[in-house]
């Protein structure tokens, strides 16, 4: 009989097999990061469009009650799948990271039509800002590709915007930030346009606080989305070309000015307001889904990246 272990024993040292083996317990440890920050990312989406409906519910407008109820149970349901994979995942998220999730997403759904409006949306805030927070912190564990366990003598170069090298692990960490940081931060700030105005057009007026707070926001995401349209750009020049990530997010800019110019005229007047709430919150909508869709590709491109690695070390392919 041919003692197979003993064949594999003379073809790979024990270095060799320990090296191995903590290759892939990186590679897992990370497979289920990109899995765990993909839930939570489903969970910034939602709770921003449940945000967004209870204002706009608390104003008046009705016509969310249906879907609202439904987005309600699905909520629930995906809290409890989070807890449950990150039991599964090696605790990525600690214990009380997930009870304060709990504690947060009870605050928010027990008795919310009795909360005021401004209690109401500063929950759900503090809620999102929890989850960002947590995606932030999975995204660290990412910073170094796995690839670079590997020693490789050379380093194949990456053509920057300035005609540079540059090289795949700093690519690698500006996708990140750009997939984990920048665009949801933006995402939010448009969610939370949605909600102020959503709420402000379905009762007809926008008080002092509510217009405070709506001016600051827009803002805020005129400025943050100049930054994120010049990382765009950085990132279309360093991407490989067929790489589907920033086409649609460029598409979208003049849909999020025009947006913004429409609270802008419509909400933040100081006369009554006779926009249509469910339109505010429809076209804000449809722009939050796409930049969702941009992060969703940044998260897959991670992923492919990283099996990248893995095929490459078995190869033993220097892939840098």
């Amino acid at each position: 009989m041919i003692n197979h272990t003993r064949l594999f024993s003379a073809s790979v040292s024990g270095t060799d097999t320990e090296t191995f083996a903590s290759f892939c317990s990186l590679y897992r440890q990370r497979q289920d990061a990109l899995l765990l920050m993909t839930q939570l990312m489903q969970m910034i989406k939602f709770i921003q469009r449940h945000r967004g409906m209870s204002m706009g519910l608390l104003g008046g407008n009705s016509m969310f009650r249906d879907e609202f109820d439904r987005l309600q149970v699905q909520l629930e349901r995906r809290l409890l799948s989070v807890q449950a994979l990150a039991r599964q995942t090696n605790e990525l998220l600690s214990e009380r990271d997930q009870e304060n999730l709990l504690s947060a997403w009870a605050s928010i759904s027990h008795d919310w039509q009795l909360d005021s409006v401004i209690d109401n949306y500063e929950l759900h805030c503090h809620l999102i800002e929890q989850l960002l927070g947590m995606l932030a912190t999975l995204g660290k564990q990412l910073e170094q590709p796995v690839s670079s366990l590997i020693e490789r003598p050379n380093e194949a170069p990456v053509p920057n915007i300035d005609g540079s090298n540059y090289p795949k692990r700093f690519r690698h960490l500006e996708a990140l930030h750009f997939t984990t940081r920048q665009m949801p931060a933006v995402i939010e700030q448009i969610g939370r346009i949605r909600a102020l105005a959503t709420y402000a057009a379905a009762i007809g007026r926008c008080d002092a606080h509510h217009d405070g707070k709506l001016r600051y926001v827009i803002r805020c995401t005129r400025v943050n989305n100049e930054k994120l349209r010049h990382q765009t750009k950085r990132l279309d020049s360093i991407l490989d070309p067929n790489v589907n990530l920033l086409s649609q997010l460029k598409s979208y800019e003049i849909k999020l000015a025009f947006l913004l110019n429409m609270v802008e005229q419509d909400i933040l007047t100081g006369k009554k307001i006779t926009a249509d709430s469910k339109r505010i919150f429809t076209v804000a909508s449809d722009i939050i889904d796409v930049y969702f869709r941009v992060v969703e590709d940044g998260l897959r491109l991670l992923g492919q990246w990283q099996e990248e690695d893995m095929e490459n070390w078995i190869q033993l392919v220097y892939i840098e």
